[in-house]
């Protein structure tokens, strides 16, 4: 029950934001799922909602989605979207619409409710000169949501060591100019990535949703190479999306506010992650000018969604 008044209300606020009704708009698809991650115990299952929109807003729950996991030893999924944990580890369950859009979802799979679950880093920073050194944190969660009270020496690991590395304590020290991910692993469970940007600029902010509606990933705002701003959402980047959906910098969440007095980047009219040259729409903005990366329906002013950049 509570599952299909989360859907009832997505789709209400989804129609609730159209502005004008074209007929002859092209298609641009989406499939939004109920969760982006997901953890369960050895011998249980989970359900995966998902629905495929025709349009960015006209949903259609007859579509036929297909479901897979990249690792079936450690999780397996029908092709009504229900995960059955086999073994403890993790692994991607991928749903998609042939030749159209492709979701994914984290699944974590644990032999007991005592087993880490979850692994979250945290940095002081998003960004670092080169030379540089900070040291990153992570928190630890069992299935219950609990601190980890167990053992397990944690393995960090980065994505690209010319750009900066890490030793076992979680000092990241920079090395030279790029961006880079880091991933902290405890007990066999990864982290999602953190992005950190070295001796450029950046600013980074996660991404939330306003009430019913859904805003997921990283936003970052750095300075590139050749002087040029940037703006970057990460690849699980996930929103809710309308007719008329769009980036926006500004310094207000307020939707009036940001369509009135923000910066318009670009439509959005697909999920996954994205890079747009704030540069070559306005040469004059720079990396503090605005506060927040909004999604915005623009057509209502109405924000699905905004990141705080730090």
């Amino acid at each position: 029950m509570k599952t299909q008044l989360l859907w009832q209300l997505l789709l209400i606020s989804l129609v609730s934001c159209i502005g004008t009704d074209y007929l002859d708009d092209p298609k641009d698809s989406a499939i939004l799922t109920n969760v982006t991650s997901a953890s369960l115990e050895t011998g249980a299952t989970f359900q995966i909602e998902a629905v495929y929109y025709y349009n960015m807003w006209v949903a259609e729950p007859s579509a036929t989605l297909f479901w897979r996991s990249k690792n079936a030893g450690v999780a397996t999924v029908n092709q009504t979207g229900l995960v059955s944990g086999v073994s403890k580890g993790q692994t991607q369950i991928e749903v998609w619409y042939p030749d159209e859009d492709t979701v994914t979802v984290l699944v974590t799979v644990v032999s007991n409710l005592n087993d880490v679950s979850d692994v979250l880093i945290s940095s002081p920073t998003s960004s670092i000169d080169v030379n540089e050194s900070i040291n990153l944190s992570i928190e630890v969660y069992n299935l219950n949501g609990e601190p980890f009270a167990g053992e397990g020496d944690t393995l960090w690991t980065v994505s690209d060591e010319t750009v900066a590395t890490i030793d076992q304590d979680g000092l990241l020290t920079g090395i030279g100019d790029g961006r880079l991910d880091v991933m902290a692993t405890v007990a066999g469970v990864s982290s999602e990535p953190l992005p950190i940007m070295v001796g450029l600029q950046a600013r980074t902010g996660t991404l939330q949703g306003v009430g019913s509606y859904q805003a997921i990933g990283t936003a970052t705002l750095y300075v590139n190479e050749n002087e040029e701003l940037m703006l970057e959402l990460s690849d699980n980047f996930t929103t809710s999306f309308a007719l008329g959906t769009f980036a926006y910098l500004a310094n207000s969440t307020d939707g009036s506010v940001v369509r009135a007095q923000g910066l318009e980047i670009a439509e959005i009219k697909e999920n996954g992650g994205k890079l747009y040259n704030v540069s070559a729409i306005n040469p004059d903005v720079e990396l503090y000018d605005y506060r927040y990366v909004i999604i915005l329906c623009k057509p209502a002013s109405i924000t699905f969604g905004y990141a705080d950049l730090n």
